[in-house]
């Protein structure tokens, strides 16, 4: 059985303004 994963890259901007939630369920929204 084949394990799939996802691999995101989140730029620092992203990290300063505090939005890798918001990232993270946008993922987990759609089934990644």
């Amino acid at each position: 059985m084949a394990v799939e994963r996802t691999l995101s890259i989140i730029k620092p901007d992203a990290v300063a303004k505090n939005v890798i939630g918001q990232i993270y369920a946008r993922f987990e929204g759609a089934g990644l």
